[in-house]
C-alpha cells in the first residue's frame, strides 16, 4: 500500500521514536507527558498508514521488526532536522530546561566522569536527565548518525567526515596485581609481563583496543587467561588472584585506596590514550548539546574527584 504523507500525522512520529527509544508503551508515555492509551491508539494508527506492525511483543517488551528498525534511521534524522529548522536560534536555560540526553560511554568514561557531572546537573540543571549506555563500536557511529545518540566518550575514531571530535582526557594504561604478587619483585618488567597469566577485556567489534596496538606494534604477547566484558571487575579480580591486568591509571589509583593491589608502569613505551566526545555534525549547533559538551569538558579537565 503506498503512503499518502498529505494524510499523516507527525505526532506519530515522534510517538515511534520515543517506542522505539524504549521499547516499552508506558516509559514512551512517560517520555512523551501522554497517557499509555493515547500512546497505543498512535501506535494503531501509524500501524494503518504503513500497514506494518512495526513491534512484536516480547516477554522483554516490544521488540521493533526490522522494517521499523531501518524506519527509524530516517525519522530521528527528519525530527532533528525540524527541530533545528523550526527552532534554530533556541537558547538553552539549564535552570528550567526538561531534556533528556542519550550518552554512549564506556566503563572507564563513566567511572571517571559521571560522579561529578551527575553532581553538577543536581546543582545546575536539576530537570536535565541522563541515559547513559555502552554501545558496540560497530554500532556507535551508526546511532550517532541516526540520531538515537546525543553524544559518545569513547576512545574509537571512525573515518566519516560527518562525526565531529574534541579531545577529552587523557589516560595511561598501568598494570595492576595483588600485593605480593612475585612479577613486581622487584620491579615489573617486560619478561615478567609476558610471562605472567592476565585477565584482559576482548576487542570491541574486530578493533584493537589501545593496548593491544601497542602491544601488536611492539611485537609483545600477553597469555590472557580470563576475558571480561569491561574494566571495572579486574581490580577484583586481580586482588584475589595470580592474574595481573592492564587498566587505565585512575581506575587503578582508585581501586589501590580499596583492595590489596600493587601499581606498576607498562613496561614498554606507550603513548596516553586520548578519549573523546563524539557528536555528528548535525548536532553541532543544538543549544542543549553544546551547553552539555561544554559542561563535560569542563569537569574533565578538573580532574579526578572535581
Amino acid at each position: 500500500m503506498k503512503l499518502n504523507i498529505q494524510r499523516l500525522d507527525l505526532n506519530l512520529l515522534r510517538v515511534f521514536d520515543a517506542l522505539m527509544q524504549e521499547q516499552n508503551l508506558s516509559r514512551a508515555a512517560l517520555r512523551l507527558n501522554l497517557s499509555q492509551p493515547a500512546v497505543s491508539n498512535a501506535l494503531a494508527r501509524l500501524r494503518r498508514h504503513l500497514d506494518e506492525p512495526l513491534f512484536v511483543r516480547t516477554a522483554r517488551g516490544m521488540q521493533p521488526t526490522s522494517r521499523a528498525q531501518g524506519l527509524h534511521v530516517l525519522v530521528r534524522q527528519a525530527l532533528h532536522l525540524l527541530q533545528q529548522g523550526l527552532d534554530p536560534a533556541a537558547e538553552f536555560d539549564p535552570a528550567a530546561a526538561d531534556q533528556l540526553f542519550t550518552l554512549s560511554m564506556n566503563d572507564y568514561a563513566q567511572a571517571r566522569l559521571l560522579p561529578a557531572l551527575s553532581r553538577h546537573l543536581q546543582e545546575m540543571a536539576p530537570r536535565v536527565r541522563l541515559a547513559v549506555r555502552s554501545d558496540s563500536a560497530d554500532s556507535l557511529a551508526a546511532w550517532l548518525s541516526a540520531g538515537m545518540l546525543d553524544l559518545a566518550v569513547d576512545y574509537l575514531y571512525f573515518d566519516n567526515p560527518d562525526l565531529c571530535y574534541q579531545p577529552l582526557l587523557e589516560e595511561q594504561l598501568v598494570v595492576i596485581g595483588r600485593v605480593g604478587h612475585p612479577a613486581f619483585v622487584p620491579e615489573l618488567d617486560l619478561a615478567a609481563y609476558q610471562g605472567g597469566q592476565h585477565v584482559a577485556i576482548p576487542d570491541r567489534g574486530g578493533r584493537g583496543s589501545p593496548l593491544e596496538i601497542v602491544l601488536g606494534s611492539a611485537r609483545v604477547r600477553r597469555q590472557v587467561q580470563l576475558f571480561v566484558p569491561n574494566y571495572l571487575s579486574i581490580p577484583l579480580i586481580v586482588a584475589q588472584s595470580d592474574l595481573l591486568g592492564t587498566v587505565p591509571r585512575h581506575l587503578a589509583e582508585h581501586f589501590a585506596a580499596l583492595l590489596p593491589i600493587r601499581i606498576a608502569s607498562l613496561p614498554l613505551l606507550a603513548a596516553p590514550v586520548q578519549v573523546s566526545l563524539i557528536w555528528h555534525r548535525q548536532q553541532q549547533h543544538a543549544p542543549g548539546l553544546q551547553w552539555l559538551r561544554g559542561e563535560i569538558g569542563a569537569l574533565a579537565s578538573q580532574g579526578p574527584g572535581s
